[in-house]
């Protein structure tokens, strides 16, 4: 088809989802299979539909006033949008059938209650009648009508000064704040970040000593194992940036953002949540000094849980450095030495290679069960690539605009693949070094591949390899692979088949507890029958478990994720937290569209 024709056809099928004014009408533009995914727009929540029965089921459940979702949303003024960097209704190739193609495209619309604007996406596909359906379709509220995020520069200060404002709003944010935000990195201050500008009082608190030391203090040559534009813009920067210029940044970003930060602080156990006022009661420890805060809402933005440090027999007895990855300082100091490194993941794999590079004699990895590998190149070029020219904002819409779930069916239906043929002759070499591969969450499940262990596991169990895969292939690195650790001695390690491996330096690349565990440190066990044992994750419908959305517990909130998940959702993060034109607020709504 030609540009133009390409265009009536968006048009023509958007017009007339606008006029289906029915839930059988609606969900009959979509394919017998397929996907709707909404974010806030008829639910104040992340959903994922797939088939037109269960569609037309979840827009017709009904409200408090009696009124369906569909009904009650009012969604109207549907327009294709030609004018942002994604570009004009495009042809795609269809996943299964490459001689055919559908039209993808992004649109723009409103919703009558709440009153808001939003923006959409869809990919449809030619049926067997000559007409068009849906393959996926994406509603995602992006501003409350008379609470919009401002997308202008503010007008300065003419009658006062900088520092006179900045010492008002952080007298204002500390004397009340509305949200408490547990953790200084990037989600936490993207969160501020956003409830800055929407005029909401934001505190922060970090338990270092200054913002960035999350990066500044972790291994040397460590650097994001996805390329720069998957989280930054800045053209300086290398395509792989290291942890130091990451901390810098999120210092600079605060200091730009004016977001109130309290260093040196912690959050003390056992919060409590007052039904009665919407509140928490929270003592924080602010440098060694007691402060008692009453915020309506808690965000956790503290990443994964604490160190996971297995026990073995023998562990006091070694008589030289033994620790945890994450406390590793750099590998120079070790030259000539004989080093094992327990874990075969990113960690693993980055200070297995720290050690190489810095002329360790020996270096062994152990590898206690198999790793899903896949090449950054592959990585880049497949996952992340095609976003690649969008400005942030557009970037990360795309990204998000495709369901979890049909994206893991996908990848188990050919998708992991296409990964591994890119990736043959790494993976060759791996196996030929001993090194074990899989591409199943579960042995014998669907191989969900890389992108699987993301979505599941925040990638534990999987390696984005950076050159450590080379360097195991080449044999500088050694590999011991599927046996535990029976005991450790002064001098090495033995395995539980009978083998033992001399070592100057143990290194336990063991990974890290899941999220719950930081939920359940500051709220105690009884948190979990509130909001499950599960912080990310897919659940039943293939939405990230408790990931900017709501947990089940009143004002508690979880940021996780990267720079793409923190840029997008804490747009998202922020609706329920503002009043909605006439009074309604998000209990009410969250009653009758949870």
């Amino acid at each position: 088809m030609t540009p133009e024709e390409t265009l009536a056809v968006a048009k023509n099928w958007l017009a007339s989802l606008e006029a289906a004014k029915d839930e059988e009408a609606f969900a009959g533009h979509f394919s017998p299979t397929g996907w709707f995914r909404d974010l806030l727009c008829f639910s104040w929540d992340f959903r994922t539909i797939a088939g037109r029965p269960k569609i037309a089921e979840f827009l017709s459940h009904k409200s408090a006033g009696g009124n369906s979702r569909l009904a009650h949303a009012g969604l109207h003024d549907l327009k294709i949008d030609t004018t942002s960097a994604i570009g004009p209704p495009t042809m795609f190739p269809l996943p299964r059938n490459p001689n055919a193609q559908g039209v993808s495209a992004v649109f723009d619309f409103s919703l009558t209650s709440p009153p808001a604007k939003g923006r959409g996406f869809f990919r449809i596909v030619p049926d067997s009648e000559g007409g068009w359906k849906a393959y996926t379709l994406l509603t995602d509220l992006k501003n409350l009508v008379g609470h919009e995020e401002p997308s202008h520069r503010p007008r300065g200060y003419l009658d006062t000064t900088w520092e006179e404002v900045q010492a008002r709003k952080i007298a204002e944010i500390e004397g009340d704040p509305t949200v408490l935000i547990i953790g200084g990195a990037q989600s936490g201050l993207m969160c501020a970040a956003r409830f800055g500008r929407m005029g909401i009082r934001a505190l922060v608190i970090e338990k270092t000593a200054r913002i960035g030391d999350v990066w500044r203090n972790r291994y040397p040559n460590l650097s994001l194992h996805t390329t720069a534009h998957h989280s930054s813009r800045m053209e300086t920067y290398p395509e792989f940036l290291p942890k130091g210029k990451i901390a810098d940044f999120l210092e600079a970003y605060a200091v730009g953002q004016e977001i109130d930060v309290w260093l040196s602080s912690t959050i003390r156990p056992g919060p409590t949540y007052d039904n009665s006022t919407g509140r928490w009661s929270v003592e924080i420890d602010r440098g060694g000094n007691r402060v008692v805060l009453a915020p309506k809402h808690i965000v956790i933005a503290t990443g994964n849980g604490r160190t996971r440090m297995p026990k073995w027999p023998g562990m006091d007895s070694f008589s030289g450095p033994l620790y945890h990855s994450d406390s590793h300082k750099g590998a120079a100091p070790f030259k000539g030495k004989k080093i094992i490194v327990v874990g075969a993941c990113n960690a693993g794999a980055d200070i297995c290679k720290d050690f190489v590079l810095k002329g360790a004699e020996e270096v062994t990895m152990v590898q206690r069960s198999a790793t899903c590998v896949i090449s950054a190149s592959t990585a880049d070029k497949i996952l992340f690539g095609p976003t690649a020219h969008l400005p942030s904002e557009d970037g990360d819409f795309m990204s998000h605009s495709m369901p979890p779930a049909l994206l893991m069916k996908l990848a188990a239906g050919g998708g992991t693949q296409h990964l591994k043929n890119l990736d043959q002759k790494l993976h060759e070499g791996l196996a030929n070094a001993g090194f074990k591969l899989t591409w199943e969450l579960t042995p014998g499940g669907e191989q969900f591949g890389p992108l699987g262990f993301y979505l599941q596991r925040v990638a534990s169990g999987s390696m984005l390899d950076m050159g450590c895969g080379q360097l195991i292939i080449d044999g500088k690195i050694k590999i011991k692979q599927g046996v535990e650790v029976e005991r450790v001695e002064a001098n090495g390690m033995v395995f539980k088949d009978g083998s033992r491996i001399p070592a100057d330096v143990i290194v336990l690349a063991t990974g890290n507890e899941p999220i719950i565990e930081n939920a359940v440190t500051i709220f105690g066990e009884g948190i979990t029958d509130k909001i499950g044992s599960k912080v990310w994750g897919l659940d039943d419908e293939g939405e990230l478990i408790h990931a900017y959305r709501p947990t089940g517990a009143p004002g508690l909130w979880f940021t996780p994720g990267g720079f793409p998940q923190s840029r997008f959702f804490s747009r998202h993060l922020v609706r329920p937290l503002v009043p909605f034109p006439g009074g309604l607020r998000f209990r009410s709504w969250r009653r009758n569209w949870g």
